[in-house]
């Protein structure tokens, strides 16, 4: 794109180029005409001695600006405080249902165990094992016929495995 003239100052005020036709000559070119300038004026005021405080409508609505924020911040924290809150609570909860369900689990483990440690016929066979006396039969003999040796091996056996006499 060229300029007619040399000052591209003056060329960006220039108006569109109007063409005119004149039968059949090449067109002619009219000369660019100037835009009117915006008047610029000067106001003399009173510099830095000047009134400068803000308008009250505009710290009004930065008042209210800040409350808006505020009330949006503590809602946020809030609801991040209900909610970190509630999911402690659902894993208290599924934590406390584990422990119940093994509670629920040793029970009947401990059930089992102890109609099989308690059954008679194991206490008996047990026993028997053992060389202990059945309990089933009708009498038991004991002989005390020696005290005397019944006496002296009584603090034999008493005594401590290990122990010095």
């Amino acid at each position: 794109m060229g300029y007619t003239s040399g000052n591209a100052a003056f060329a960006y005020d220039m108006q569109p180029e109007a063409v005119r036709w004149e039968g059949n000559l090449s067109p002619e070119v009219r000369a660019p005409e100037q835009a009117p300038r915006p008047r610029l004026d000067v106001l003399t005021g009173a510099g830095r001695e000047a009134d400068q405080t803000v308008s009250p409508a505009f710290m009004s609505v930065i008042k209210t600006f800040c409350a808006l924020a505020l009330i949006f911040c503590v809602v946020g924290a809030a609801r991040v405080t209900i909610a970190s809150m509630t999911s402690a609570s659902l894993n208290a909860n599924a934590a406390l249902s584990n422990e119940i369900e093994q509670a629920a689990t040793a029970s009947t483990d401990l059930e089992v165990r102890r109609s099989v440690f308690g059954s008679t016929t194991r206490i008996r066979d047990f026993a028997l094992m053992r060389g202990m006396v059945d309990s089933s039969a009708d009498s038991v003999t004991i002989d005390v016929s020696t005290p005397g040796d019944a006496a002296a091996a009584a603090p034999a056996q008493t005594a401590m495995p290990g122990a010095a006499n």
